[in-house]
């Protein structure tokens, strides 16, 4: 599918500065110890101080690994990665707000896991939907993502960025939230550089991998999800404290708790 001059990227990876397992600095000794990747995006939610501080880190020790500024921003129609986006954007905005603040400051707006099981909506991920990414000027579908629960959502994307592939470049990116999930899905590109990269996604030249079927590594991230699940709970704390979300309401109590009292 690719040769050697083309290159690998993954433009989808989380870290302890939202709900990530591991530190920005343990991802980038993952990375350059165990994959052959070339460009990273550390995509936290509503944040990029994990992809600042690894950018810091790979400069600092000179690493063979170039990271790209980046968040995913959870809008109110769907999660959107915006890449090359040094300055925060503000979550809870609609998709084509969320989409204009990610260009605004140069960015490129990927729509993060399209077509997700409806479930994650009633769990509170908010989703987006064919309409949403029909009228939306996003750059880039995610087209490959593993997550072992979007098997069947990446061919859905797939399908529609084909369709679309003249206005919409395809991009790979794990999503990972543990070490052993990095490089799983990719992005290649011609050439090896940061810039290379985004011409790339701005002439949709680019392709993807995918993860495919690995027990071992569903069995890795089900160890994991208490640990993912409390760091999000923090990562959302701090959003309410920092105000850019509100706080849940309170439980509203039932008369089984009043004849409990």
């Amino acid at each position: 599918m690719v040769n050697d001059a083309w290159s690998a990227a993954d433009l989808h990876i989380h870290t302890t500065h939202s709900d990530g397992v591991a530190t920005p600095s343990e991802v980038l000794d993952w990375v350059c110890s165990h994959t052959d990747l070339k460009i990273i995006a550390i995509a936290d939610h509503n944040t990029n101080s994990g992809s600042i501080e690894a950018a810091r880190i790979a400069k600092d020790r000179g690493l063979p690994i170039e990271v790209i500024i980046a968040q995913e921003v959870e809008s109110s129609d769907g999660h959107i990665v915006g890449l090359w986006t040094p300055e925060l954007v503000r979550p809870l905005m609609n998709a084509e707000d969320t989409v204009a603040a990610i260009h605004a400051q140069g960015g490129l707006a990927v729509a993060a896991h399209p077509f997700a099981p409806r479930l994650w909506s009633r769990a509170g991920l908010d989703r987006g939907n064919r309409g949403i990414y029909d009228r939306v000027d996003y750059d880039a579908m995610e087209v490959a993502n593993s997550n072992p629960l979007l098997f069947i959502a990446n061919w859905s994307a797939q399908l529609y960025q084909h369709r679309n592939r003249e206005r919409l470049a395809c991009t790979g990116g794990s999503d990972a939230h543990i070490l052993w999930v990095i490089g799983s899905s990719r992005t290649y590109f011609p050439g090896e550089t940061p810039d290379d990269l985004r011409a790339a996604i701005e002439n949709k030249t680019t392709r993807v991998s995918r993860p495919g079927y690995s027990l071992m590594r569903q069995v890795r991230y089900a160890r994991n999800v208490p640990d993912i699940r409390a760091r999000d709970r923090e990562r959302k704390a701090r959003e309410v404290e920092a105000g850019i979300r509100e706080p849940k309401p309170e439980k509203r109590e039932t008369r089984a708790d009043r004849r409990a009292h």
